[in-house]
């Protein structure tokens, strides 16, 4: 009270306004932090699984991998609703698979609270068909023998699709005569009414003539409709045609 240097003055309105900023800038940042830390959790990752017609999907095996490799498990209920106990904010790996479906990984950050519930959707599964294609030597007629196998194991809420029409691959005689054989590897695609819609081989070194002959029967091909939960769904086929001759 002494200290006659001192201004004792009532602040000015711009020095209150200063104030009012300076306090402003310190108390936001902090605040703002603490909403930060509460959002990173740790916290109970949530959510749904569903097929591609929206269903939910019961008996899901879902596992999730931190950076260190750490892993959680969890299964879905009948609801199609799954819960990993508590885990804090960071990168995961998210690991789903289910019979008839495809296996499906993906990687995402947990940061702010709504990453904590997550929905996920499954495409229906591919399937596979080896075909055997065989020839006798040079010195004999061609006597195409092939060998196929069903589709893969499919469950869930798909129904398995049944080959209604097979064409079998022929041996291209030039490729007979001349001794050689080969394997076409080829993915195809089955509309919705069971049709081969699209044919592509995958290898790049296969022969035009055996891949043309693999692809002219796999075109014939006809199968009943994919049903998942009722509803005809196109699904992808892999397939692979062997070319070998024998004595």
């Amino acid at each position: 009270m002494l200290n006659y240097r001192l201004n004792r003055q009532t602040p000015t309105w711009h020095a209150m306004a200063a104030i009012v900023v300076a306090v402003t800038v310190i108390v936001v940042p902090a605040a703002s932090l603490r909403v930060i830390a509460q959002d990173a959790g740790p916290r109970a990752l949530t959510g749904h699984v569903y097929d591609s017609t929206g269903a939910l999907l019961p008996a899901v095996e879902m596992t999730l991998i931190d950076g260190r490799e750490l892993r959680w498990s969890a299964i879905t209920d009948g609801s199609g609703t799954f819960e990993f106990t508590p885990i804090g904010a960071g990168t995961y790996v998210l690991e789903v698979t289910l019979s008839g479906f495809r296996p499906l990984r993906t990687q995402f950050t947990l940061d702010t609270a709504k990453d904590w519930n997550r929905n996920i959707t499954l495409q229906v599964g591919s399937l596979e068909e080896t075909v055997q294609v065989t020839a006798k030597r040079p010195t004999q007629a061609p006597v195409p023998s092939p060998r196929s196998t069903g589709p893969v194991r499919v469950g869930g809420n798909i129904q398995q699709p049944k080959k209604l029409k097979h064409a079998n691959p022929v041996y291209p005689p030039a490729m007979r005569d001349a001794g050689l054989e080969g394997v076409v590897p080829m993915e195809a695609l089955i509309a919705v009414d069971g049709t081969v819609a699209s044919v592509r081989v995958l290898g790049a070194q296969v022969h035009p003539a055996f891949a043309r002959a693999a692809e002219a029967a796999v075109r014939q091909w006809m199968f009943s409709p994919t049903l998942l939960n009722g509803v005809p769904v196109e699904v992808q086929m892999t397939v692979s045609v062997r070319f070998s001759l024998v004595d």
